[in-house]
């Protein structure tokens, strides 16, 4: 009879024992659930995104044919970034952007050969940016077909196949200007200061002077001041030029400015971006669109850019 009590006592242990493993199993399994009922969710959500934002760049390539194509300006439908608006559950934001409005890095190479024009136009813009300009020898001697060192500073596969891990010179056309930050001499700081006036396009370019930064007019035009410069973005903004003549007249020198570079009013090249938010995710996509004859518009790559 003594041990009644401590047998009830170990009784009342073990059962709030069992109770608390009951609970805790219990516990978990709703976490677990909770868990996978997230993940589908964040699943779904990110099928819906990802739908959203591909659909979105479909719609960049209606504008862009629904446009003229015999002139492009900064005041045109295509160049209004879309504000933040609710599409189907979801938040959807885009954009537009002229790549004319840049100089594309392709151009450096015509046929198999540097082109000592955009040679120039590139070392200008380099040195606009604060950037060394010993830079353009290597950049060359990434697109340009060969595996000669063509300047001093250039690098070809010996450089690359020294670092670690080892590569070589892809020795191509870029199809992004991303391929860039492994050149010899690249940095991460140097690329952030390019990219917003480089492009990377599969045709030779020239630059929309209607849409182009004051720092690509003057890597074009080297007989241009800052100033100068300046005031054509102004007045195209009040008036864009309809032709090249238009901008002709418009050169503080008419007829005697120095342009180093292919210059037009119009482009073929642009790149849509569209984001698109569902709950907890977040999709991003690039497409670069080329309008062809006609207006007709198509999406030539298609990149994500967010996870």
């Amino acid at each position: 009879m003594t041990n009644g009590p401590a047998q009830r006592g170990v009784a009342v242990v073990l059962a709030m024992l069992v109770v608390a493993l009951a609970a805790s199993t219990a516990t978990y399994l709703l976490w677990a659930q909770s868990l996978w009922l997230r993940q589908v969710e964040n699943l779904v959500a990110r099928a819906q995104a990802d739908s959203i934002a591909r659909a979105a760049t479909q719609w960049a390539t209606a504008i862009l044919a629904e446009d003229d194509p015999s002139v492009d300006h900064l005041n045109e439908t295509w160049a209004h970034r879309l504000p933040a608006m609710p599409v189907e559950g979801a938040t959807l934001t885009g954009a537009i952007t002229d790549e004319q409005a840049k100089f594309n890095i392709n151009n450096l190479v015509r046929g198999a050969a540097p082109s000592p024009a955009d040679v120039a136009v590139l070392q200008r813009l380099l040195g606009l940016v604060g950037l060394p300009v010993t830079l353009t020898d290597a950049i060359v001697d990434w697109i340009d077909p060969d595996d000669t060192v063509t300047q001093a500073a250039g690098a070809e596969d010996l450089d690359y196949l020294a670092r670690e891990p080892a590569y070589r010179a892809p020795n191509r056309a870029l199809a992004d200007v991303g391929e860039l930050a492994r050149v010899k001499g690249m940095t991460p700081e140097a690329l952030a200061r390019l990219v917003p006036h480089l492009t990377a396009l599969p045709d030779e370019t020239p630059v929309n002077v209607n849409t182009a930064s004051a720092t690509v007019l003057l890597a074009v035009m080297p007989s241009l001041s800052a100033a100068e410069a300046a005031r054509l973005v102004e007045e195209r903004g009040r008036k864009p030029f309809r032709g090249l003549e238009d901008f002709q007249r418009a050169l503080p020198r008419a007829g005697s400015t120095q342009i180093d570079g292919p210059i037009d009013v119009k482009s073929r090249f642009f790149s849509a971006e569209a984001t698109v938010h569902v709950g907890r995710v977040t999709a991003g996509y690039r497409a670069l669109i080329e309008r062809g004859e006609r207006g007709r518009s198509v999406i030539i790559s298609l990149t994500q850019i967010l996870p």
